[in-house]
């Protein structure tokens, strides 16, 4: 082989190995997915409440010949709709369909379906068997671990009317919460100031609290109209500078196992940025 074939030989050789090592990569749901966590078919909201605040997960599956997920917003819309005990709500009625990918569907593809369908968490299938789960929580962290970018927040983070007087009862607040689509409420003082913020898990926690001094506290007609949101709010407000980049506020969210951060900009309130917003961005990049 003259040396002219040989230099050939090897760029050929290059541009394969290089082809091969795009292929082999590329990132997979297999690659992120975890076990998924389950409840029996006849457990209560209650039930669910507690397996989700116990082990601080975002939902859980129903095992059935088509998988079903319960999210905290499933049971927050119970909370909401329902004049009964939540240890008398059956789960699997606020469940949804859980949405199938095959184990080795990219992770740009689920972060897009994730957008698509508006959820928070898909099952991995192989040959149709139920192998795993992905959530938004898993796509921030391979971001946080994977991605390069130089995006302002200001640019991916969510704005709008996401504040409450303390003095709104949690009633109100979780219509508003539903309503808005969102996740989470500042809570804002008598002078406007931000005090407090409260989330889904909020919600879930005063429920199975008020469950346990008595069954037949509602939070439809009882407990939920006569209590303040001042009064579950989670005092600390974590939040970033508007000039932090988008791969600390995804290691943020991951490290404190929090949903979204306010970000502030002259020290006050301008935006939020959640895990959905972070997987917007990572369907956009890749």
């Amino acid at each position: 082989m003259n040396s002219l074939h040989y230099i050939a030989w090897i760029k050929a050789k290059l541009a394969l190995l290089k082809q091969r090592s795009r292929h082999e990569f590329i990132p997979t749901a297999e690659d992120l997915m975890k076990s998924p966590i389950s409840i029996n078919e006849n457990s209560t909201i209650y039930t669910a409440a507690d397996e989700i605040l116990t082990r601080d997960i975002s939902g859980l599956i129903i095992q059935l010949s088509q998988p079903r997920h319960l999210s905290q917003k499933g049971i927050a819309e119970a909370l909401l709709t329902e004049e009964k005990s939540i240890k008398d709500i059956p789960a699997i009625s606020k469940t949804r369909d859980l949405t199938l990918v095959d184990r080795f569907a990219p992770v740009s593809n689920c972060a897009e379906q994730m957008l698509k369908l508006r959820i928070n968490a898909l099952g991995v299938k192989d040959n149709n068997h139920l192998i795993g789960i992905i959530t938004k929580h898993d796509i921030v962290k391979y971001f946080e671990q994977n991605m390069v970018d130089e995006t302002k927040l200001s640019e991916i983070m969510s704005v709008g009317s996401f504040f409450v007087p303390e003095e709104t009862s949690l009633y109100d607040s979780l219509h508003k919460m539903l309503d808005s689509g969102i996740s989470r409420l500042l809570v804002k003082d008598s002078t406007g100031t931000p005090v407090g913020i409260v989330t889904y898990k909020s919600f879930l926690k005063t429920a199975m609290y008020h469950t346990n001094q008595s069954r037949a506290e509602t939070f439809a007609k009882g407990f939920g109209r006569t209590y303040k949101i001042g009064q579950i709010m989670t005092r600390q407000i974590i939040s970033v500078s508007i000039n932090t980049s988008i791969a600390k506020v995804a290691k943020i969210l991951i490290d404190y196992r929090v949903h979204g951060v306010a970000v502030t900009h002259k020290q006050r309130i301008v935006g939020f940025v959640t895990e959905k917003d972070i997987t917007r961005q990572l369907a956009k990049l890749s």
